[in-house]
């Protein structure tokens, strides 16, 4: 009763002033054990970065505290036998806690990643041959087009719609059109930009997440028309999941029938049936195209701007983002310094410089060509982007850019409009960027 009276004594301004003496006191013991008891104060690295949760906030501040090291990406990575979660923190940038891409644990997503990695190995991709010349036919013939007409055609929208057409037809038996649609239905690479931006406040605000979910899609697209795209690969996904899932129920569905899409597959595979849910098959499903198509298109664009087919890889990236890695079992010495089992590390390809490849033995370097990742988290799609890229860039070189007055021209094109600027897990140029825009002739 006492305390209770003493406090209903104090003003405003003494419990705000309290308020404040205790928040600075938190904040004074939380310095003292970030710079002295930390588990993370032996490492090297400006007293600053430890100090505050501003480890990056300015590179020549931090560089530093970085251990430059290209040949720990292999032992961080690992090879698939060896056992690497994700950081669950990182994790949640997808929005969706059970899908492939977001596993967690290192055996879970070893089973998760079993039925559908055969969809993806070289035999299948020999048996997509003839979609991926399909749609190099329908885009070939639309550049046509744009040469008639004199019109600059912008080549950002064109190799999204050409990849994502060629992922929807494979994975799921249908395809979009967007190649066949009016300037290469432009609002899909906008919408795709804003869905990678937004994976940033996946992590930092899951909740908030959730949240803006119940808002109806109806009026999300009245703000947004684009949207509707959005609304397209929602409704496609969830048609074919439902259509699949009632042969099985129905009894039309066997080992024995005929496996035309994914979803086909993983319901009569030996997959654990508990985890084959509408929503496990939606989430991976909108991985799929969104996987399966915006980093192929990235690597086009940035080899057809720099007209150097044969250092694609080495001038493009497939994911920007720092993939974090958890080594349940094992510790690391880097630089003479023991990283402890359990500890999320993360390390960066962008920063590695390009110029690497012109020095003396850049043949031996192959290894650091990471634009896939590596270990047991690899892309799954790499032989399928592969293969695309192969397949399209000697078309339309032969095809666009001969010697007989053929060729590519940039319209209103820059650098800028190519090199990175923001790295929203996909790396993606300046967000006011036209795109890759060139006149054919």
């Amino acid at each position: 009763m006492a305390t209770s009276t003493w406090v209903t004594d104090l003003s405003w301004g003494e419990l705000l002033g309290g308020a404040f003496a205790a928040y600075l006191l938190y904040g004074i013991a939380l310095a003292v054990y970030r710079l002295y008891f930390h588990p993370l104060t032996r490492y090297p690295g400006p007293k600053l970065a430890a100090l505050t949760l501003w480890y990056e906030f300015y590179y020549e501040v931090v560089k530093r505290g970085r251990f430059a090291d290209p040949d720990f990406y292999e032992e961080l990575y690992g090879s698939p036998t060896r056992k690497r979660d994700k950081f669950e923190w990182s994790a949640k940038m997808f929005g969706e806690p059970n899908t492939l891409i977001s596993t967690v644990e290192h055996d879970i997503h070893k089973r998760r990643r079993a039925p559908v990695a055969p969809y993806f190995s070289m035999a299948a991709i020999r048996r997509v041959d003839p979609v991926i010349r399909k749609y190099l036919d329908i885009l070939n013939r639309r550049l046509g087009e744009y040469k008639a007409s004199g019109q600059p055609v912008t080549l950002n929208c064109a190799f999204m719609a050409f990849t994502t057409d060629i992922i929807t037809e494979y994975a799921f038996g249908l395809s979009w059109g967007y190649l066949e649609a009016e300037v290469f239905y432009p609002n899909w690479l906008p919408l795709v930009i804003g869905v990678s931006e937004q994976s940033l406040l996946h992590k930092q605000m899951p909740w908030l997440t959730n949240a803006l979910r119940k808002i109806p899609l109806e009026w999300v697209m009245k703000v947004k028309p684009e949207v509707a795209a959005f609304h397209q690969l929602q409704r496609g996904i969830q048609s074919q999941i439902e259509k699949v899932m009632k042969q099985k129920q129905d009894g039309e569905l066997t080992k024995d029938s005929k496996q035309t899409t994914i979803y086909h597959g993983l319901l009569m595979s030996d997959a654990h049936a508990s985890e084959m849910t509408p929503e496990y098959l939606h989430g991976l499903g909108t991985t799929v195209v969104s996987a399966g198509g915006i980093t192929t298109a990235h690597y086009l664009k940035t080899t057809k701007f720099h007209l150097l087919a044969n250092s694609g890889f080495r001038i493009s990236h497939g994911l920007l983002a720092r993939l974090t890695r958890v080594a349940p079992e094992e510790s690391f010495t880097v630089g003479g310094y023991t990283i402890p089992p359990g500890t999320p590390i993360s390390m960066s390809s962008w920063l590695i410089p390009t110029e690497r490849w012109l020095e003396p033995g850049a043949e031996q370097k192959k290894k650091y060509l990471v634009n896939f990742t590596k270990g047991s988290r690899i892309c799954l799609g790499k032989d399928l982007g592969r293969v695309e890229i192969v397949y399209t860039l000697s078309s339309m070189v032969r095809r666009w850019c001969g010697d007989d007055g053929k060729g590519m021209e940039l319209y209103r094109t820059t650098r800028e409009d190519v090199d990175i600027a923001h790295d929203f897990f996909n790396p993606f140029a300046r967000l006011d960027s036209k795109g890759l825009r060139v006149v054919l002739k």
